[in-house]
């Protein structure tokens, strides 16, 4: 099986694999995006596009399969799990800041866009903020692995991912824990 750098002198093989990619690992297909243009000279328009292109994509999907999902019998079932129920108004209260969190954290894509769609947020504010921050967050980490390396990419994934998990857990948090912190 071909790996990327062999797709480096067919621009749209190169981004047709990147996008294909997305879907798999978003951010590990852009750091790679990053390194090959960074260090195989692929094209960057190219590669840049696949990826921001796959991940948007991808997102809505995820959105998509939430809505979808939220309408079978085994969906509402599951929306009317106790547990389930109140993650989901945690969310309607919230879901702006985690739409915006869950873009720049890895590995909370998957649930707070499928948990976005199954508790029927607006589609316009979910793909409003997939439009707006998918090139912001993308095109840094692409940049990053382009002119740092995938170790440097790594380190802001791996920061990210801490900080965003801070800010979700004080997003999510009790009012009244909330409240005392304010004091």
């Amino acid at each position: 099986m071909p790996d990327l750098a062999s797709f480096v002198g067919n621009p749209l093989l190169l981004g047709l694999a990147l996008f294909a990619a997305t879907f798999f690992a978003e951010d590990a297909a852009t750091i790679a995006a990053g390194v090959l243009v960074g260090s195989a000279n692929a094209d960057p328009f190219v590669a840049l596009c696949a990826v921001i292109l796959g991940t948007a994509i991808g997102d809505l999907a995820l959105y998509g399969t939430g809505r979808f999902g939220s309408s079978t019998r085994w969906g509402a079932k599951l929306r009317h799990h106790r547990d389930v129920a109140r993650i989901l108004r945690a969310l309607a209260q919230n879901v702006l800041g985690l739409l915006v969190i869950a873009r720049f954290v890895p590995g909370l894509r998957l649930p707070v866009y499928t948990a976005s769609g199954m508790a029927g947020v607006p589609f316009r504010l979910v793909a409003l903020v997939v439009l707006l921050s998918t090139p912001i967050w993308t095109s840094l980490l692409f940049e990053i692995a382009r002119n740092a390396g995938a170790r440097a990419a790594h380190d802001v994934v791996s920061a990210a991912l801490l900080l965003g998990l801070i800010l979700g857990v004080l997003m999510l948090a009790p009012r009244g824990v909330r409240r005392l912190q304010m004091k």
